[in-house]
Protein backbone atom coordinates (compact mmCIF):
# COMPACT_ATOMS: atom_id res chain seq x y z
CA UNK A 1 0.00 0.00 0.00
CA UNK A 2 1.18 2.93 -1.00
CA UNK A 3 1.08 6.41 1.10
CA UNK A 4 -1.24 9.08 0.55
CA UNK A 5 0.89 12.17 0.56
CA UNK A 6 -1.68 14.24 -0.50
CA UNK A 7 -4.59 14.96 -2.90
CA UNK A 8 -4.56 17.20 -5.64
CA UNK A 9 -7.68 16.60 -8.04
CA UNK A 10 -7.31 19.62 -9.76
CA UNK A 11 -3.74 18.88 -11.21
CA UNK A 12 -5.09 15.15 -11.60
CA UNK A 13 -8.09 16.64 -13.28
CA UNK A 14 -5.93 18.44 -15.98
CA UNK A 15 -3.02 15.38 -16.03
CA UNK A 16 -6.62 12.67 -16.83
CA UNK A 17 -6.99 15.44 -19.59
CA UNK A 18 -3.88 15.32 -21.13
CA UNK A 19 -3.75 11.51 -20.96
CA UNK A 20 -6.83 11.64 -22.98
CA UNK A 21 -5.68 14.15 -25.83
CA UNK A 22 -2.60 12.02 -26.72
CA UNK A 23 -4.14 8.38 -26.41
CA UNK A 24 -7.06 9.60 -28.71
CA UNK A 25 -7.34 9.88 -32.13
CA UNK A 26 -5.76 13.40 -32.75
CA UNK A 27 -9.00 15.90 -34.17
CA UNK A 28 -7.42 19.62 -33.46
CA UNK A 29 -4.63 20.36 -35.09
CA UNK A 30 -1.59 21.36 -32.13
CA UNK A 31 0.86 22.91 -34.21
CA UNK A 32 1.99 25.77 -32.80
CA UNK A 33 0.70 24.71 -28.94
CA UNK A 34 4.03 25.17 -26.92
CA UNK A 35 2.15 24.91 -23.27
CA UNK A 36 -0.88 24.26 -21.79
CA UNK A 37 -3.00 24.29 -18.82
CA UNK A 38 -2.94 26.64 -15.72
CA UNK A 39 -1.16 26.02 -12.42
CA UNK A 40 -3.93 27.11 -9.52
CA UNK A 41 -2.24 26.37 -6.36
CA UNK A 42 -4.65 26.39 -3.03
CA UNK A 43 -3.00 30.02 -1.67
CA UNK A 44 -3.74 31.76 -4.71
CA UNK A 45 -2.70 34.67 -6.67
CA UNK A 46 0.18 35.20 -4.21
CA UNK A 47 1.87 32.05 -5.14
CA UNK A 48 4.69 32.87 -7.68
CA UNK A 49 3.54 29.86 -9.58
CA UNK A 50 0.06 30.75 -10.20
CA UNK A 51 -1.26 31.04 -13.70
CA UNK A 52 2.29 29.12 -14.87
CA UNK A 53 1.31 26.66 -18.18
CA UNK A 54 2.49 22.82 -18.77
CA UNK A 55 4.66 21.50 -20.83
CA UNK A 56 5.63 18.17 -21.61
CA UNK A 57 8.57 16.74 -19.97
CA UNK A 58 11.71 14.83 -21.12
CA UNK A 59 11.14 11.13 -20.92
CA UNK A 60 14.09 10.82 -18.77
CA UNK A 61 11.78 11.20 -15.68
CA UNK A 62 9.69 8.59 -17.07
CA UNK A 63 12.69 6.20 -16.58
CA UNK A 64 13.13 7.66 -13.13
CA UNK A 65 9.46 6.66 -12.53
CA UNK A 66 9.93 3.15 -13.71
CA UNK A 67 13.20 2.96 -11.91
CA UNK A 68 10.87 3.50 -8.69
CA UNK A 69 8.16 0.97 -9.48
CA UNK A 70 10.59 -1.84 -10.72
CA UNK A 71 12.44 -1.36 -7.33
CA UNK A 72 9.59 -1.16 -5.16
CA UNK A 73 7.90 -4.48 -7.15
CA UNK A 74 11.42 -6.04 -6.47
CA UNK A 75 11.12 -4.87 -2.71
CA UNK A 76 14.41 -3.76 -3.16
CA UNK A 77 14.76 -1.54 -0.32
CA UNK A 78 18.40 -0.67 -0.78
CA UNK A 79 17.85 0.42 -4.67
CA UNK A 80 14.46 2.51 -3.99
CA UNK A 81 16.03 4.05 -0.99
CA UNK A 82 18.51 5.36 -3.21
CA UNK A 83 16.13 6.97 -5.93
CA UNK A 84 14.21 8.56 -2.91
CA UNK A 85 15.26 11.84 -0.97
CA UNK A 86 15.87 11.63 2.50
CA UNK A 87 12.36 12.84 3.31
CA UNK A 88 10.92 10.09 1.19
CA UNK A 89 12.75 7.19 3.12
CA UNK A 90 10.02 6.07 5.29
CA UNK A 91 7.69 5.04 1.74
CA UNK A 92 10.69 2.40 1.51
CA UNK A 93 10.04 1.45 4.98
CA UNK A 94 6.73 -0.08 4.08
CA UNK A 95 8.09 -2.94 2.29
CA UNK A 96 9.00 -4.37 5.23
CA UNK A 97 5.55 -5.48 5.80
CA UNK A 98 5.16 -6.82 2.22
CA UNK A 99 5.33 -10.19 1.16
CA UNK A 100 5.41 -9.16 -2.67
CA UNK A 101 4.09 -6.33 -4.40
CA UNK A 102 3.42 -5.45 -8.04
CA UNK A 103 3.55 -1.99 -8.99
CA UNK A 104 2.36 -2.26 -12.67
CA UNK A 105 1.71 1.00 -14.76
CA UNK A 106 -0.13 0.93 -18.09
CA UNK A 107 0.21 5.26 -18.46
CA UNK A 108 3.03 7.48 -17.94
CA UNK A 109 3.11 11.10 -18.75
CA UNK A 110 5.75 13.71 -17.42
CA UNK A 111 5.12 17.41 -17.41
CA UNK A 112 6.87 20.16 -16.35
CA UNK A 113 5.38 23.49 -15.35
CA UNK A 114 7.29 26.37 -17.54
CA UNK A 115 10.36 27.94 -15.41
CA UNK A 116 10.30 24.60 -12.99
CA UNK A 117 13.18 23.61 -11.81
CA UNK A 118 12.20 20.18 -11.91
CA UNK A 119 9.23 17.71 -13.29
CA UNK A 120 5.63 15.68 -12.33
CA UNK A 121 5.17 12.55 -14.27
CA UNK A 122 1.82 11.68 -13.45
CA UNK A 123 1.08 7.43 -13.54
CA UNK A 124 -1.66 5.46 -13.98
CA UNK A 125 -1.12 2.00 -12.23
CA UNK A 126 -2.79 -1.25 -11.27
CA UNK A 127 -1.09 -2.49 -7.86
CA UNK A 128 -1.52 -5.70 -5.71
CA UNK A 129 0.38 -7.08 -2.54
CA UNK A 130 0.11 -9.67 -0.37
CA UNK A 131 1.59 -8.87 3.09
CA UNK A 132 3.65 -10.90 5.54
CA UNK A 133 0.47 -11.75 7.73
CA UNK A 134 -1.33 -12.90 4.35
CA UNK A 135 -3.70 -10.16 3.83
CA UNK A 136 -4.03 -9.40 0.00
CA UNK A 137 -5.47 -6.26 -1.66
CA UNK A 138 -5.13 -4.63 -5.10
CA UNK A 139 -5.85 -1.19 -6.12
CA UNK A 140 -5.70 1.29 -8.76
CA UNK A 141 -3.56 4.12 -8.36
CA UNK A 142 -3.13 7.67 -10.00
CA UNK A 143 -0.10 8.69 -8.71
CA UNK A 144 2.11 12.12 -9.24
CA UNK A 145 5.50 12.07 -8.57
CA UNK A 146 7.66 15.16 -7.96
CA UNK A 147 11.56 14.91 -9.26
CA UNK A 148 13.31 17.84 -8.04
CA UNK A 149 16.65 18.72 -10.39
CA UNK A 150 18.26 20.51 -7.12
CA UNK A 151 18.16 17.23 -5.50
CA UNK A 152 19.99 15.17 -8.08
CA UNK A 153 16.55 14.07 -10.07
CA UNK A 154 15.16 12.07 -6.91
CA UNK A 155 11.79 11.42 -5.70
CA UNK A 156 11.25 14.05 -3.52
CA UNK A 157 7.45 14.15 -3.28
CA UNK A 158 4.01 11.87 -4.15
CA UNK A 159 0.47 12.47 -4.31
CA UNK A 160 -1.84 9.25 -4.54
CA UNK A 161 -5.59 8.87 -5.48
CA UNK A 162 -6.45 5.49 -4.84
CA UNK A 163 -9.18 2.87 -5.91
CA UNK A 164 -9.67 -0.18 -4.17
CA UNK A 165 -10.08 -2.80 -6.44
CA UNK A 166 -12.46 -4.77 -4.27
CA UNK A 167 -13.31 -8.21 -5.30
CA UNK A 168 -9.64 -8.51 -5.03
CA UNK A 169 -8.91 -7.02 -1.53
CA UNK A 170 -9.02 -7.97 1.88
CA UNK A 171 -8.33 -4.70 3.45
CA UNK A 172 -7.95 -1.08 2.42
CA UNK A 173 -11.80 -0.70 1.38
CA UNK A 174 -13.65 2.62 2.10
CA UNK A 175 -17.20 0.61 3.23
CA UNK A 176 -18.31 -2.82 3.81
CA UNK A 177 -20.92 -5.29 6.12
CA UNK A 178 -25.00 -4.71 6.06
CA UNK A 179 -27.06 -2.72 7.67
CA UNK A 180 -30.53 -3.85 8.08
CA UNK A 181 -32.75 -3.15 10.82
CA UNK A 182 -34.80 -4.21 12.96
CA UNK A 183 -37.60 -3.42 10.51
CA UNK A 184 -35.76 -4.72 6.98
CA UNK A 185 -38.36 -2.74 5.41
CA UNK A 186 -36.65 0.36 6.60
CA UNK A 187 -35.32 2.53 3.58
CA UNK A 188 -31.72 2.06 4.86
CA UNK A 189 -31.67 -1.32 4.64
CA UNK A 190 -28.83 -3.30 2.59
CA UNK A 191 -26.79 -0.72 2.63
CA UNK A 192 -23.46 -0.57 3.73
CA UNK A 193 -21.50 0.99 6.72
CA UNK A 194 -18.54 3.13 6.19
CA UNK A 195 -15.97 4.73 9.40
CA UNK A 196 -17.32 8.29 10.25
CA UNK A 197 -14.72 11.08 11.27
CA UNK A 198 -16.55 13.50 13.55
CA UNK A 199 -14.92 13.52 16.51
CA UNK A 200 -16.42 10.32 18.29
CA UNK A 201 -13.46 9.08 19.23
CA UNK A 202 -11.97 11.72 21.12
CA UNK A 203 -15.55 13.07 22.44
CA UNK A 204 -15.68 9.56 23.78
CA UNK A 205 -11.92 9.92 25.57
CA UNK A 206 -12.92 13.27 27.04
CA UNK A 207 -16.47 11.83 28.21
CA UNK A 208 -14.86 8.72 30.14
CA UNK A 209 -12.28 10.92 31.47
CA UNK A 210 -14.64 13.02 33.26
CA UNK A 211 -16.93 9.85 34.10
CA UNK A 212 -13.85 7.87 35.34
CA UNK A 213 -13.34 11.20 37.49
CA UNK A 214 -17.51 10.50 38.94
CA UNK A 215 -17.72 14.42 37.29
CA UNK A 216 -21.21 14.88 36.26
CA UNK A 217 -20.80 18.23 35.51
CA UNK A 218 -17.87 17.41 32.96
CA UNK A 219 -19.34 14.88 30.98
CA UNK A 220 -22.93 16.28 30.74
CA UNK A 221 -20.96 18.78 28.16
CA UNK A 222 -20.71 16.10 25.54
CA UNK A 223 -24.13 14.36 26.90
CA UNK A 224 -27.92 15.32 24.97
CA UNK A 225 -30.23 14.41 27.73
CA UNK A 226 -32.22 12.85 27.89
CA UNK A 227 -29.76 10.11 27.62
CA UNK A 228 -30.82 6.73 26.67
CA UNK A 229 -29.32 3.62 28.40
CA UNK A 230 -30.32 0.73 26.90
CA UNK A 231 -33.36 2.22 25.87
CA UNK A 232 -34.82 3.76 29.34
CA UNK A 233 -34.78 7.96 29.59
CA UNK A 234 -32.17 9.12 32.15
CA UNK A 235 -31.99 12.43 33.60
CA UNK A 236 -28.81 14.60 34.84
CA UNK A 237 -30.36 14.20 37.51
CA UNK A 238 -30.33 10.13 37.53
CA UNK A 239 -26.37 10.29 36.84
CA UNK A 240 -25.81 12.51 39.93
CA UNK A 241 -27.51 10.27 41.98
CA UNK A 242 -26.04 7.03 40.75
CA UNK A 243 -22.68 8.64 41.12
CA UNK A 244 -23.15 9.69 44.70
CA UNK A 245 -23.05 5.93 45.46
CA UNK A 246 -19.87 5.10 43.80
CA UNK A 247 -16.52 5.70 45.36
CA UNK A 248 -14.46 5.07 42.22
CA UNK A 249 -14.76 4.23 38.96
CA UNK A 250 -12.33 3.27 35.92
CA UNK A 251 -13.65 2.63 32.59
CA UNK A 252 -11.05 1.71 29.92
CA UNK A 253 -11.62 1.27 26.69
CA UNK A 254 -9.40 -1.11 24.39
CA UNK A 255 -10.93 -0.46 21.40
CA UNK A 256 -13.03 2.24 19.52
CA UNK A 257 -14.34 2.17 16.23
CA UNK A 258 -16.78 4.83 14.48
CA UNK A 259 -19.46 3.73 12.17
CA UNK A 260 -22.39 5.14 9.67
CA UNK A 261 -24.70 4.08 7.32
CA UNK A 262 -23.27 5.01 3.72
CA UNK A 263 -25.18 7.57 2.23
CA UNK A 264 -27.21 8.88 5.48
CA UNK A 265 -26.79 12.15 7.60
CA UNK A 266 -23.86 12.48 9.47
CA UNK A 267 -25.25 11.51 12.52
CA UNK A 268 -23.37 8.16 13.56
CA UNK A 269 -22.24 5.30 16.26
CA UNK A 270 -19.34 4.56 18.17
CA UNK A 271 -18.74 1.10 19.09
CA UNK A 272 -16.77 0.52 21.96
CA UNK A 273 -15.38 -2.14 24.00
CA UNK A 274 -13.84 -1.85 27.57
CA UNK A 275 -12.98 -3.40 30.84
CA UNK A 276 -14.54 -1.47 34.12
CA UNK A 277 -14.45 -1.43 37.63
CA UNK A 278 -16.90 0.07 39.82
CA UNK A 279 -15.97 0.40 43.46
CA UNK A 280 -19.16 1.98 45.49
CA UNK A 281 -18.91 3.40 48.70
CA UNK A 282 -20.52 0.24 50.73
CA UNK A 283 -17.49 -1.44 49.59
CA UNK A 284 -18.61 -3.56 46.88
CA UNK A 285 -16.83 -3.60 43.79
CA UNK A 286 -17.62 -4.74 40.42
CA UNK A 287 -15.47 -5.99 37.89
CA UNK A 288 -16.64 -6.46 34.09
CA UNK A 289 -16.32 -6.44 30.53
CA UNK A 290 -18.63 -3.92 28.36
CA UNK A 291 -19.56 -3.67 24.85
CA UNK A 292 -21.32 -0.81 23.67
CA UNK A 293 -22.66 1.16 21.24
CA UNK A 294 -22.97 5.12 21.61
CA UNK A 295 -25.15 6.99 19.21
CA UNK A 296 -24.26 10.61 18.16
CA UNK A 297 -26.78 13.68 16.87
CA UNK A 298 -26.13 15.95 14.59
CA UNK A 299 -24.25 18.43 16.90
CA UNK A 300 -21.73 15.64 17.68
CA UNK A 301 -23.34 15.04 21.45
CA UNK A 302 -24.06 11.36 22.75
CA UNK A 303 -27.57 10.48 22.95
CA UNK A 304 -27.69 7.05 24.28
CA UNK A 305 -25.99 4.09 24.51
CA UNK A 306 -26.73 0.03 23.88
CA UNK A 307 -24.76 -1.62 26.77
CA UNK A 308 -23.90 -5.45 27.02
CA UNK A 309 -21.83 -6.49 29.84
CA UNK A 310 -20.46 -10.12 31.68
CA UNK A 311 -18.02 -11.06 34.08
CA UNK A 312 -14.10 -10.97 33.37
CA UNK A 313 -13.28 -14.32 32.06
CA UNK A 314 -10.59 -15.71 34.33
CA UNK A 315 -8.10 -16.09 31.84
CA UNK A 316 -6.38 -12.54 31.02
CA UNK A 317 -4.40 -13.28 28.28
Amino acid sequence: MKLNYDSVPTFLLFAAGLFVMFASPPVVNYDGVESAGKNMPFNGEENENYGKAYVLASDDYMDKALALTDAYSNLDKELFSSLVTEEMKPFADQMDDQESYSWKPWAMVPLRMVDDNGAFVVSWSYDTSVQKNGSKSATHYIDILRFNDEDEGKLSGMWSTMRPDVENSEYGIREGGKFLGLNPENEYSGRPFVFSNRGEVETMEKFLEAANNLDVEGFSEYVKYPFSYNGMDLTKEDFIQEFSTRESQSWKPWAMIPIKIKDTDPSSGLIVHSRAQIVRKDGSVTDFEASETYFFDLDGKITGVNQFTRAIPESQE
